[in-house]
């Protein structure tokens, strides 16, 4: 009776696992480990420090990285909390010496293409009259059919040191496949972080390794009590 319990138990576990897993479906860019000041390119293309998954996924030359001011780093923003900490968040800038508030357009290439929706956070310093459009495309490089496309507005009302005091969420949903995202607004005013691909909510990864110890532990904590009460 014990060893059926048990097994049970940890089916039930992997089936709300596997559960989980499809409600959080979606590759998650947190941009952990993504150096202050560096191009964002291929990070998570196979470029990225040990450990940071290829998604297949590139960004153009004009994405740079930045960590808040406030922990060291050259981003004039609040940090970021959410599922996984306080990530760094990329910037779309025409040049990093040059006049921010100028037209800039900055590319996502989804190699693999993706499909649902698209998830991300964002803070903006937008100059009145300023907007952000994000388009989604079903070819690469801002290319083919556009799937969907949102615009975003400034939400640093309020904010004085830091200047970009809040953080956005927003999201696309669309049918078909795509291949790429193109971020187009004034330079140097949009933050970026926790960007998913492939659903329009968070990606959170699931923790399976501390549900399955803990299904483990209730079946050793069931047999313990089967032994005390002779149940």
């Amino acid at each position: 009776m014990k060893r059926f319990v048990c097994s049970t138990v940890i089916l039930l576990v992997v089936l709300f696992l596997s559960a989980s897993a499809f409600a959080n479906s979606g590759e998650l860019l947190t941009f952990q480990g993504l150096g202050d000041m560096q191009t964002v390119g291929n990070f998570y293309n196979g470029s990225g420090i040990p450990g940071t998954p290829n998604y297949g996924v590139s960004f153009s030359s004009n994405f740079f990285g930045l960590s808040p001011i406030m922990n060291g780093g050259s981003g004039n923003f609040a940090p970021f909390a959410n599922g996984s900490g306080d990530p760094h968040a990329i910037f779309i800038s025409n040049s990093m010496t040059g006049p921010s508030g100028l037209p800039v357009t900055g590319i996502m290439n989804v190699t693999a293409g993706f499909s649902s929706g698209l998830n991300f956070f964002f803070t903006a310093g937008f100059a009145p009259g300023q907007t952000e459009t994000v388009t989604v495309w079903s070819g690469a490089n801002g290319t083919g059919t556009v799937l969907a496309t949102i615009n975003l507005a400034n939400n640093n009302a309020g904010c004085g040191a830091p200047l970009y005091c809040n953080w956005s969420d927003a999201s696309l949903g669309f049918k078909g496949t795509a291949q790429s995202v193109t971020f187009s607004g004034p330079s140097d005013e949009l933050g970026l972080t926790e960007i998913t691909i492939g659903s329009s909510t968070t990606a959170v990864p699931e923790s399976s390794s501390i549900y399955l110890l803990g299904a483990g532990l209730a079946c050793v904590s069931l047999g313990k009590l089967r032994r005390h009460f002779s149940i």
